[in-house]
């Protein structure tokens, strides 16, 4: 939680704390090898966030659900067309530092919380933004990334509030969770996304420190690196697109390759961004945040 960084987390969260004032749309490309991808702004949040929890709903629209105006969390959930957000809903509690997975219709809201991590559940109606609680996880969690496969949602790393969290869980919407492996080290602050049964998780923070790795692993199996970030790296968000992986944070944009693990700058960033989120809507990544109330469009 934001409380309770250590150093280096601290440091990337005063880092965020970029202004909240209206940016004109702009448009740049970036060529690096055989790497292109086009940033564009295309729209703004009501306010300055980071933190916040985003999934991708049908018919090309977005939520984004809570956040962090660096001074306070928020309760707000957003929803529409990434250009065009409107508040939809309220959290029963402001929050930050969940995180969101649409499941079986529904967009359910992990764990986080405000000054301490919680081990709530919320399920969200995407059409109305009406949120309930459903059934809560087995301990608090914060920190933490989510995925979903077919009808399962998937949660990785965090924070319980005491330690760091190794496991890779998945949710049982009857209650509770199931560990199905674990990460090499405890790690918090991840980029986490999947490309069909695969999880990928890049970067965050250890208790050894931020890390440079990125994982590959399907639920059961033993996560195994598949790739090495330029430096160390956390609170970014990691996307796919076209079987790519995008690792978004700071002032650029990585594109790892899965299969042979290459890493090259993708793009480069209008502002520096700490804890965005990074949504796949229709052919394109959505980035939101992450210090600023800018959002940003990253297409090929």
């Amino acid at each position: 939680m934001a409380r309770r960084f250590f150093g280096l987390a601290a440091a990337a969260l005063v880092a965020a704390g970029c202004g909240s004032a209206a940016h004109p749309i702009t448009t740049s490309t970036v060529s690096t090898g055989t790497t292109r991808l086009k940033v564009a702004r295309i729209g703004s949040l009501p306010q300055s966030l980071s933190k916040a929890s985003a999934v991708a709903l049908p018919g090309g629209k977005l939520m984004i659900l809570g956040g962090y105006t660096g001074s306070a969390s928020v309760a707000t959930i957003l929803a529409g067309s990434p250009s065009r957000l409107r508040a939809v809903g309220r959290l029963p509690q402001p929050t930050h530092d969940a995180a969101a997975a649409l499941v079986g219709g529904s967009v359910y809201l992990f764990g986080g919380g405000s000054s301490t991590s919680t081990p709530s559940v919320l399920r969200v109606d995407p059409g109305t933004g009406a949120a309930v609680e459903a059934p809560a996880l087995d301990e608090p969690l914060s920190d933490l990334g989510a995925v979903a496969i077919g009808k399962r949602a998937y949660l990785v790393g965090g924070y319980t509030g005491t330690q760091f969290a190794s496991a890779i869980l998945r949710y049982l919407l009857a209650g509770g969770t199931h560990t199905v492996t674990r990460l090499p080290q405890p790690t918090r602050y991840a980029g986490v996304t999947a490309i069909g049964q695969t999880i990928y998780v890049a970067g965050g923070l250890t208790t050894s420190g931020t890390t440079r790795a990125v994982y590959a692993v399907i639920p059961g199996g033993t996560p195994h690196q598949i790739a090495t970030l330029p430096a160390p790296e956390d609170h970014a968000a990691l996307a796919a697109l076209g079987g790519t992986l995008y690792y978004i944070g700071g002032r650029k944009v990585l594109a790892i390759d899965p299969h042979t693990g290459k890493v090259t700058v993708a793009a480069r960033l209008p502002v520096s961004l700490s804890d965005p989120t990074a949504t796949i809507v229709g052919t394109e990544i959505v980035v939101a945040g992450g210090g600023t109330n800018g959002i940003w469009s990253l297409s090929r």
